[in-house]
């Protein structure tokens, strides 16, 4: 897929190139109320070109950058749940401590009666 994404793009950039060159037209370029030329239609369109690719790698790096921080956040996150299934794991691996007869592992005696609870 990523080479036809580059194949596209350098089409692109040669189609831009034959058309820069094959149309010598002064042109005056008129930006945010300010006038720019005369130059040549090739040059504007390479202007412009080079103006969306800029504008086009900002939006990438600042979608990067997003997807970076996102993916910091959740192996954090996914280290922290480790850690916890980790610690569920031991608790259950260990054995059940054996108290003497009679005592609870509070060290209390049973209750006598409907209350009474075993450990």
């Amino acid at each position: 897929m990523t080479i036809v994404l580059y194949l596209a793009a350098l089409l692109f950039f040669l189609l831009l190139f034959v058309v820069g060159t094959a149309n010598e037209a002064e042109v005056a370029v008129r930006i945010l109320g300010r006038s720019i030329g005369p130059m040549t239609l090739g040059a504007a369109l390479a202007g412009a070109a080079i103006a969306g690719v800029a504008f086009a790698s900002m939006l990438g790096l600042i979608d990067g950058i997003k997807i970076r921080v996102a993916n910091r956040r959740l192996r954090r996150q996914i280290r922290r749940t480790e850690e916890e299934a980790d610690a569920l794991r031991l608790r259950l691996a260990r054995p059940p401590a054996v108290f003497p007869a009679g005592q609870t592992h509070e060290g209390l005696r049973p209750s006598s009666g409907p209350e009474a609870r075993s450990f």
